[in-house]
């Protein structure tokens, strides 16, 4: 077997001095011994120049190689890789929630808000749009309408009485506001999340509670599912969060054992303020700071699955790695029952709840 290209230890690129090495032997043969090969001289740098390119040759044959694994396979290389399998990379989904708009006093006459009037967080970094058409009908004062984040991603889930700007004015309405956290919010999976689920997947495996949790997954929508297995009892109960009520419903049924009753239920969540002061590092603006703070409360709460405890470690840790934090004077983190402020604690999270942000409050020294 060849020294180099495919050998028993994987591809193994020739490498650019072997290349010009050879490309010198060649040309002594070819040419003479007595050739001018000098490091001034014209033909060795065209030499160079061919091993060279003969160099990145070799170094996209090696990717190439490599694409055919599902550890090294990245991008759309892997999106072919797993199709084989009936994978798809899940797509970026939108946040939804709803928004009240408000005026002052009762209106005099029907206000239409149109679908697709746009509203955004206070600082208009993240815009959503109102789905259908809404009437504030004369006589009232405000009207709720359901909206959804113009751009997908997780960066849509924000939480409640943050949604304060009217992008888009309609005449007579003076104020919008999100009395609920917006959710629903999802990245495209990562290289590294369709790789880990890939290399899990079952397609013939039936009957077992991995199997059930790995079909569960698989849906569009789905970002988290836990499944509990009562052994005395011989009942299972699936936790799942997002994807379509009625895939759900079928996807349980065809995977679950003969003969075992099967049931499944979304998560209640369990709302978690925090507080917390930092303080910022010398030469960092104080409003870009606590953004960044806020940022990253927001996706350590979003990383937590189904029945993982908010940890006062992590959350520090999270809060510390923020671009622009010196460090955390004050942190502290309630449910409204019980309450941590020290390294070692943590919220309990059941296992049929997940947590979920509630109220931010960043101050920065």
């Amino acid at each position: 077997m060849s020294e180099y290209g495919i050998t028993a230890q994987g591809f193994v690129p020739k490498p650019y001095s072997v290349i010009l090495d050879e490309l010198i032997q060649i040309t002594k043969q070819e040419l003479g011994e007595d050739i001018d090969l000098s490091e001034q001289s014209r033909f060795l740098r065209v030499l160079k120049i061919c091993a060279k390119r003969e160099d990145e040759l070799w170094q996209l044959l090696e990717d190439a190689y490599y694409s055919a694994f599902i550890d090294f396979a990245t991008g759309q290389n892997l999106d072919y890789l797993v199709a084989i399998l009936g994978i798809r990379r899940k797509r970026a989904m939108r946040a939804t929630g709803t928004v009240v708009f408000s005026r002052s006093s009762p209106a005099t006459s029907d206000i239409l808000i149109p679908a697709g009037t746009r509203v955004a967080v206070s600082d208009g970094s993240i815009v959503f749009q109102t789905t259908g058409d809404v009437v504030l009908s004369a006589g009232n004062t405000q009207v709720e309408a359901t909206i959804e984040a113009v751009e997908p991603g997780l960066a849509g889930n924000v939480t409640a009485n943050t949604i304060t700007k009217i992008v888009d004015p309609i005449s007579g309405i003076e104020s919008v506001n999100n009395p609920n956290p917006t959710e629903g919010g999802q990245d495209a999976e990562t290289d590294e999340e369709l790789r880990y689920r890939a290399k899990r997947y079952a397609p013939y495996a039936k009957a077992t509670v991995y199997s059930i949790k790995a079909a569960v997954l698989e849906l569009e929508g789905v970002t988290d599912a836990l499944v509990q297995e009562d052994v005395e009892n011989h009942t299972v109960n699936v936790i799942v969060e997002g994807g379509d009520d009625s895939e759900i419903e079928s996807t349980i049924d065809q995977s679950r054992p003969c003969g075992i009753q099967v049931t499944w239920q979304r998560p209640a969540y369990k709302t978690i303020d925090v507080t917390v002061e930092v303080k910022a590092a010398e030469g960092y603006d104080a409003s870009a700071v606590q953004n960044g703070v806020q940022q990253a409360i927001e996706d350590y709460f979003n990383s937590l699955t189904i029945g993982r405890d908010v940890t006062f470690s992590d959350l520090s840790k999270a809060i510390l790695n923020a671009d622009g934090v010196d460090d955390i004077n004050s942190l502290e983190v309630t449910d409204g029952d019980s309450t941590i402020n020290a390294f070692g604690q943590s919220i309990a999270i059941a296992e049929t709840e997940k947590a979920k942000t509630g109220t931010i409050t960043v101050t920065v020294v």
